[in-house]
């Protein structure tokens, strides 16, 4: 047999011995076909002509399906209102032969099961068999032991008669201890205590009722009570049964729910934002947040209100709801006019799982956005008023939002720019040398990657309501989160169409590029016409001339004039072409040393104070072709010491950056006007009155040899400076 007992095979074998039939049914339903037989004994199976397997598959209807449905009905109805029957019956035996039996059926509540124990006499037999009782009488005591419930026989005076083996346990009190005391005296307290004896002495004994006991070891256990009074023939009260469950977990899971939704009303009745919950049938069911008083609404205003009223114009966001009743976190943002003003609203919805994964009720925090709307609005007024493009792009680098300017710089509207990223193909954009411009390499994609800020790129792009490409100028800035100086919210990118500008450009530089080929050829005729002029005057005297060997008096001459027109020719070949040989790695230092050594006499004779001041600690090395840079410090110093004819200051200053070196030459001499200066390096615009300009010119040629900068700055009557950078080793 499946019921638990503290000694099992005793209770089988009394069970199976018990000499009155008996079948237990297993109640799974209130529907009486869902009644299964659950055990029988030898003497059932004797009765019934059926083995016990046989009996234990039948269907239990197939035994009252000769009755009527209301006498079967009515059964029922009294087994189930009193607990038990008794009554007679005809039940079919294994070859459908009705037997007389008399009934006495019972309800038993096991823990979480109901079965139904009926013993069976045939009818014929009026006499009680005391063995048989006896047996009966232990297997209901077994069956009441084995309940894990309090159950207590009390008299009519409130002693306690009998109790099973759960209340002994949990009480703590033996039998012996409390047998025919009454209860009150025992585990009940005041004030509750004078409230139960007269409730119980005045005979009002409620059938359900819950109070605290308190156990043997002075524990309060809180239990729910189910009484039933038996009576005599005249009425009178003989003994009470009760029955009770120990809910004190529960009433302390209660107590701890309460106080953590008091803790939970203390919490939303206190945040700025709104919190609410809904049901499934979408109504509010609770709204709290300290918005609604600052706003002077209550909320009534919002409690049992569909949230059709409140998103009455939208479908969107009560699909989000439902959405949220599905399992999914969901957010949106809507509006409302209250009181003649328009609210408007970021919700976060959020489901609440019960302990079986069922949502009754999803929750969200509502925080009002009006002024950052009415913000966001005020911005978009300033943004569109802009001149310049200008787009915002997320973390994705994708476009959130365009301003007019933007949409008609790049040919889009700004539906379809919504839609990109700097990622798309459809730019077909370029950068300055031309080459085509990887997505990647886009300011804003690179600001979004590092956080630095791009400015002035310039960037040749398609635009297809033009259907042409069109240059713009591109500067990037990071917007970052709010309290965070690295995690980047947006990216802002502004932009110009320089187009007409960079034709304009390019038509300049044509002209520049033509006035200085002009320049140039007339200074190459200049300086070749002249000495050739001398040349060939002297070869005329001396053919007409009457003595021929006095031609070589004017040889001297000749060569010289002829050394002037190489002296150019080779400064011309010296700017085309530069050995790639012979690079190697030099002290810096030791180079600038040796170029002023190489002036030591010109220096002393224009009376100049010269000065190195080194800020490096460390050797300055440089990979280069070390004739051309002493050659480039000779040319610079040169130009010093002829800046100052009667004397002055020349200091050479180091200062080492990272990776590189800055050379500053400075002078003291009488300076550069702003009209020259800006000429300088072009050819045949010296500072000389006689020069070239080609000296200078070479100078740049070998700073940009050696992947430097040179740089010009003077003011006149007071000096030069000469700013060199070069990379280091």
């Amino acid at each position: 047999m499946k019921t638990v007992v503290n000694e099992p095979s005793l209770f089988e074998h009394m069970f199976k011995n018990l000499t009155f039939p008996v079948i237990i049914f297993e109640k799974a339903d209130e529907n009486l076909r869902e009644y299964r037989i659950y055990e029988v004994n030898d003497a059932a199976c004797a009765l019934l002509n059926y083995s016990k397997e046989e009996l234990l598959s039948k269907e239990v209807l197939s035994l009252y399906n000769h009755l009527a449905p209301e006498v079967l009905k009515t059964v029922k109805e009294l087994l189930v209102k009193d607990g038990k029957i008794s009554t007679v019956l005809d039940l079919p035996d294994r070859n459908e032969n009705m037997i007389t039996v008399e009934v006495n059926a019972s309800i038993l509540n096991i823990g979480n099961q109901q079965f139904i124990y009926c013993m069976l006499k045939e009818f014929s037999t009026r006499h009680c068999h005391h063995d048989a009782l006896e047996v009966e009488n232990n297997y209901l005591r077994t069956v009441m032991n084995t309940i894990q419930s309090f159950i207590l026989i009390l008299d009519q005076d409130g002693r306690i008669n009998k109790w099973n083996q759960y209340t002994e346990q949990v009480s703590g009190y033996s039998l012996e201890e409390v047998q025919y005391k009454k209860f009150w005296d025992v585990f009940i307290e005041n004030p509750e205590k004078q409230f139960v004896v007269n409730n119980y002495l005045s005979g009002k004994i409620p059938t359900v009722y819950e109070n605290f006991w308190r156990m043997k070891n002075g524990e309060k256990r809180f239990i729910k009570w189910k009484s039933k009074t038996v009576e005599d023939n005249e009425g009178n009260l003989q003994f009470v049964l009760a029955t009770g469950v120990d809910i004190t977990d529960k009433i302390l899971s209660f107590k701890e729910l309460e106080k953590s939704r008091e803790k939970y009303k203390a919490l939303v009745s206190s945040m700025q934002d709104i919190v609410i919950t809904i049901d499934r049938s979408l109504k509010i069911t609770s709204v709290h947040g300290k918005w609604i008083k600052t706003n002077d609404f209550t909320m009534e205003a919002f409690e049992g209100k569909s949230i059709h009223d409140l998103f009455n114009y939208s479908s969107i966001q009560q699909d989000e709801v439902r959405k949220a009743f599905s399992g999914i976190n969901t957010e949106f943002e809507w509006d409302l006019e209250i009181n003649g003003k328009t609210h408007y609203f970021h919700s976060v919805l959020s489901p609440i799982l019960l302990h079986n994964n069922v949502i009754k009720e999803v929750v969200g925090v509502t925080r009002d956005i009006t002024e950052k709307k009415n913000l966001e609005e005020h911005h978009k007024r300033i943004y569109e008023a802009l001149t310049s493009g200008m787009i915002l792009q997320d973390t994705n680098g994708m476009i959130v939002y365009a301003n007019k300017n933007a949409c008609a710089i790049l040919g889009y509207d700004e539906h379809s720019l919504a839609n990109m990223t700097s990622l798309n193909a459809e730019w077909d954009a370029e950068d300055a040398s031309g080459e085509p411009f990887n997505g990647e390499e886009h300011p804003a994609m690179k600001t979004l990657a590092t956080g630095e800020e791009f400015s002035n790129v310039e960037m040749f792009v398609f635009n297809p309501m033009k259907n042409e490409k069109r240059w713009i100028l591109v500067d990037t800035r990071a917007i970052f989160e709010a309290g965070s100086s690295n995690k980047i919210e947006y990216v802002l990118s502004t932009f110009h169409d320089i187009t007409e500008k960079k034709e304009m450009d390019q038509i300049m530089q044509q002209s520049q590029k033509l006035a200085l080929i002009g320049r140039l050829a007339s200074g190459v005729v200049h300086e070749i016409r002249n000495p050739l002029t001398s040349i060939m005057g002297l070869l005329k005297f001396a053919e007409e001339g009457q003595d021929e060997n006095k031609i070589f008096d004017y040889l001297p001459v000749m060569k010289m004039e002829l050394e002037q027109i190489n002296r150019f020719t080779n400064e011309f070949i010296e700017l085309s072409y530069s050995k790639e040989s012979n690079w190697t790695v030099a002290d810096l230092g030791r180079i600038i040393q040796y170029s002023l050594n190489s002036l030591k006499l010109e220096i002393e004779d224009h009376n100049i104070e010269t000065r190195i001041e080194n800020n490096c600690n460390k050797d300055i090395l440089v990979k280069c072709i070390e004739p051309h840079l002493k050659l480039l410090f000779i040319n610079l110093f040169k130009n010093s010491i002829e800046a100052m004819p009667y004397g002055g200051s020349l200091m050479v200053k180091l200062e080492c950056m990272g990776e590189k070196v800055l050379i500053s030459v400075i002078d003291t001499g009488k300076g550069i006007s702003p009209e020259r200066l800006k000429h300088l390096c072009e050819p045949y615009y010296s500072t000389k009155e006689k020069g070239t300009g080609l000296g200078l010119m070479r100078s740049l040629k070998i700073v940009h040899d050696h992947n430097g900068k040179i740089d010009f700055s003077s003011e006149e009557g007071k000096g030069t400076i000469v700013a060199i950078e070069l990379l280091l080793n």
